[in-house]
């Protein structure tokens, strides 16, 4: 492994990532906004070897170098122009109960990334697709390579986006041949920023079983180093519900902007996203609807949230799949010829819920994570129905989004199974419940009165300190006489 080209690919991720922060004016907490620079660098920094590839430029270490060093410079920019001292907070050590919940999940880290760092691509779908598109494209210096020699008809995993393929490139380039510790860069920065989400609202015992119940998610948790495309998706897709709360809460055209390209990364990594996505157009009219908005000043951000990913989509599947694969492919037959039996999606959303969830093949999949959502999500709705802040409710339309969604994607594109691709595209349901948690009316109720408890004094020693106190505050108004 090449330790200073890793370093390097790092700090590229960093500059894209807190460039397009910068050029989007998103300020965040300083822990937050690293995270945030290195999760959205991933897959900007994607975009150049499939840019080389989209002007015909081969795909060498040079031209890969030269242009992931402009394409950086150029986002990198606005940090030059307004540069300022970085804020780095200030440094909080653990509670004692938190570290026991560190431990555990150093331990889940580093396990995560030694498997992605040792063992080699494994999963079907990379197998047959962009995992050996990948090594012939950096033997052959083109993504359009004798891999399609090969009788391809068995499978269409050659289809999908170019966004592995190119991390793939970049990676086995400057770091290692086996690639895949991007997965990691994802994987580790998302767990710190929902820890660092959860403990501002929660107490860290509470944060910590949370956390500690979505990281050992059994099948989410394998995706952190199976290289797939659904553990990515689930946290760009995550990550454009999140700004679009912020949105709501500030009106802020740029917050909108930013959750635009959020949707528009999680469509570049897989494009059915897009169906997903314009889901929650509804609940954006309806802000606009409730805030009275004049129709004019809709036209705009709406555009903007409906384009972007739309742009990723036909960039993707109209110019590279359709006018640069060497093989034939039309997504629209692929879509359900009957589409007036809507008993189809019917069926499918209960074969969703027999199967996947509410079932013992569900507890191996997911844990106990969603009957624990269950059970406070009630809680809630009985004790505190008038308390539902505005980021707990944009979490609930997401959640909402894809328990509908999934089942409705398998209705519109049989592709879309039940046991591979349903299965794993429910993974974006579980940060949104997540994000949810943190602002639940019970946990936080349940953090005030451990935060009480814990910060409280008994009545004895409170007595005892009183006259120091009373002797304290008549010296401090004699001076001031």
């Amino acid at each position: 492994m090449n330790i200073l080209g890793f370093a390097f690919i790092l700090l590229l991720h960093f500059l894209c990532g807190r460039g397009a922060l910068q050029l989007f004016k998103i300020k965040l907490a300083p822990r937050a906004m690293v995270c945030i620079s290195f999760i959205v660098g991933v897959p900007l920094l994607s975009l150049v070897p499939f840019a080389l590839q989209l002007f015909h430029v081969p795909i060498t270490y040079n031209s890969v170098l030269i242009s992931m060093c402009i394409f950086a410079a150029l986002l990198s920019i606005g940090l030059v122009v307004k540069f300022k001292k970085p804020e780095l907070g200030k440094i909080k050590l653990p509670s004692v109960y938190e570290i026991p919940f560190i431990l555990i999940f150093l331990l889940l880290i580093i396990i995560s990334v030694w498997r992605c760092f040792y063992l080699p691509a494994s999963a079907r779908d990379m197998l047959s697709g962009p995992e050996v598109m990948a090594k012939y494209a950096v033997s052959e210096k083109s993504m359009i390579n004798s891999m399609f020699s090969v009788d391809l008809h068995t499978t269409n995993n050659y289809l999908k986006p170019p966004f592995v393929t190119s991390l793939q490139i970049i990676y086995k380039l400057f770091v290692s041949e086996i690639g895949q510790l991007w997965i990691s860069v994802l994987f580790v920065s998302f767990i710190i920023w929902l820890y660092d989400l959860l403990r501002a609202n929660l107490n860290p015992l509470i944060a910590g079983i949370i956390l500690l119940f979505f990281i050992t998610l059994p099948e989410v948790y394998a995706y952190t180093y199976l290289m797939l495309f659904d553990y990515s998706n689930m946290v760009f897709f995550f990550a454009g519900f999140y700004f679009l709360a912020r949105y709501r809460s500030s009106r802020q055209f740029n917050e909108l902007a930013f959750s635009a390209l959020m949707f528009a990364l999680a469509t570049y990594i897989r494009t059915e996203t897009l169906v997903l996505q314009y889901m929650a157009v509804p609940m954006l009219i309806y802000f606009f609807y409730k805030d009275k908005t004049p129709l004019k000043q809709t036209i705009k951000p709406l555009a903007t949230f409906m384009m972007a990913p739309l742009f990723f989509y036909i960039l993707c599947m109209t110019v590279f799949v359709k006018h640069y694969i060497p093989i034939h492919f039309d997504v629209s037959g692929e879509i359900n010829k009957h589409l007036g039996d809507v008993s189809v999606f019917f069926e499918r959303f209960s074969d969703m819920n027999s199967v996947l969830i509410f079932s013992d093949m569900g507890k191996t999949l997911y844990g106990y994570f969603i009957p624990m959502f269950i059970v406070v999500l009630i809680a809630d709705i009985i004790f505190f129905r008038k308390q539902f802040s505005i980021e707990a409710k944009v979490a609930l339309y997401g959640v909402l989004v894809v328990y509908i969604g999934m089942p409705l994607l398998g209705y519109l594109l049989p592709l879309v199974d039940l046991r591979n691709t349903t299965k794993r595209g429910l993974f974006k349901i579980f940060p949104l419940m997540v994000l949810y948690l943190r602002n639940s009316g019970s946990l936080i109720k349940l953090s005030t009165l451990i935060n009480n408890w814990e910060f409280s004094k008994p009545k004895d020693e409170v007595d005892k300190r009183m006259p120091q106190v009373a002797t304290t505050q008549s010296k401090g108004n004699a001076k001031k006489k």
